[in-house]
């Protein structure tokens, strides 16, 4: 379901019923050290809190996800964790949340679909980003060049403006550009023959032109075939990058892919392998920061 900070969220659903995301098994990984920490499901009394209304198809943030981590919620030896799920309701979207620190859920500030900014039933929204405490969705649309945008600390929704033109429609990544910037990687369209580019803009956060995204860097990527974003964290992007397919008599040869790191920081490229072109269908997420375990040390 997602990951952060070395820790891996799994969920697991037992039944096809449609039945509401909050009642899925959850477990908190430590794939490092092989622990894992299964959390206890929400009380009823809390999921009865939250009205629901029929279960309806999977949203953006019925998806639970690792929250990060703030000054006040770090416990010894760096082994907290808190997890979010969230109840669809028909006039609010229920937040819950489990920390490690305490073993328990709770309910969090409710957000009412009217102070939204976008309405409850836009499922465009897909590929989850976070930055400076806000999670960032990206628009499936073509021509919707937005991000939602969750405060997670206010639990309050936004809409933020992307770079306007000249983008591809593969995704894109958001990460930390530091002084509390954001940046955005992008891939741009060859034109005129030319082969793509991996971009990195910057949103300025002062001044005048506050608000407005600055180029900082291209990267001109080798192959005109195959060239995406496969996952990003706040301090690196995985691209996958490879030629095109072409046809070896009557059947059609796949090339390998390669996937290639950006230090965010570094603005640098790093070649990591080469895998076979059917793993291009799975997903992939970025694994760092190793924590100290989840269990306490034993002799």
């Amino acid at each position: 379901m997602d990951v952060r900070d070395g820790r891996v969220l799994l969920g697991c659903d037992h039944a096809q019923d449609a039945r509401p995301p909050i009642c899925r098994e959850l477990a908190v990984c430590d794939p490092l050290h092989r622990r894992y920490v299964l959390l206890p499901p929400v009380p009823d009394a809390l999921i009865a809190s939250a009205e629901r209304p029929p279960p309806v198809r999977r949203r953006p943030f019925d998806e639970p996800l690792l929250l990060p981590l703030g000054e006040n919620d770090t416990a010894a030896e760096g082994t907290a964790f808190m997890v979010m799920s969230t109840v669809h309701c028909e006039t609010k979207l229920a937040p819950f949340v489990f920390s490690s620190t305490t073993g328990q859920w709770r309910a969090a500030a409710p957000m009412l679909w009217s102070a939204m900014p976008v309405s409850p039933m836009d499922h465009t929204y897909l590929r989850r980003h976070h930055a400076y405490g806000c999670f960032y969705w990206e628009s499936t649309l073509i021509k919707r060049r937005e991000l939602l945008v969750l405060n997670i600390r206010r639990m309050e929704f936004s809409i933020a403006k992307l770079p306007s033109s000249g983008w591809g429609t593969l995704g894109v990544a958001i990460v930390e550009a530091g002084e509390g910037r954001l940046g955005l990687f992008g891939i741009r369209d060859g034109t005129a023959g030319g082969k793509p580019d991996l971009c990195y803009t910057v949103r300025r956060n002062k001044g005048k032109n506050s608000g407005q995204w600055q180029m900082v860097k291209t990267f001109a990527l080798g192959s005109e075939g195959l060239n995406y974003i496969k996952a990003a964290t706040e301090r690196y992007v995985l691209l996958i990058c490879s030629e095109a397919p072409r046809f070896v008599g009557l059947s059609m040869e796949m090339p390998d892919l390669e996937y290639i790191s950006v230090d965010v920081k570094k603005l640098q490229l790093e070649r990591v392998c080469l895998k076979p072109f059917g793993n291009s269908l799975s997903r992939k997420r970025i694994y760092a920061h190793f924590p100290p375990s989840l269990s306490s040390a034993t002799i």
